[in-house]
Formats: C-alpha cells, sequence, structure tokens
C-alpha cells in the first residue's frame, strides 16, 4: 500500500475529497496511489498541505530534497 494512501485512509479522507481539497481529480489521486502515476514535488507539496504532513512523507521511496 502507497503511502499516500495509508496517510488518506488514516485520516479519513476518500481519494474524492482529498482531489477537491487539493484541486486534482479523484482518478490522478488513485494513479498516484497505485503508482501508475509518478508523484511530482509540486503535486506533494499540494497534498501534504490538504494532509496536514510533511510532503516528502508521500513518497514510497527516501528521497534526498537536497539533491
Amino acid at each position: 500500500m502507497s503511502k499516500l494512501r495509508m496517510i488518506r485512509q488514516k485520516q479519513k479522507l476518500s481519494q474524492k475529497e482529498l482531489a477537491a481539497a487539493t484541486g486534482l481529480t479523484a482518478t490522478s489521486i488513485s494513479r498516484y496511489e497505485t503508482g501508475s502515476r509518478k508523484m511530482s514535488v509540486e503535486v506533494a507539496k499540494r497534498l501534504s498541505k490538504a494532509l496536514n504532513t510533511d510532503w516528502a512523507a508521500l513518497f514510497d521511496e527516501q528521497i534526498n530534497p537536497d539533491e
């Protein structure tokens, strides 16, 4: 399970609710969660603001923001 999905579900938000809070589509949220679409840092920041979490926490792989 993706970190995005775990955080979203922990906060009891549907994909549709998260999409509305971020200006993204529910389809995009689904694709980010399944890994069929790569999430940009910009999108991660939008999602993290709505989820009240650090944007880097949304990535399944560890990333180094200083690179």
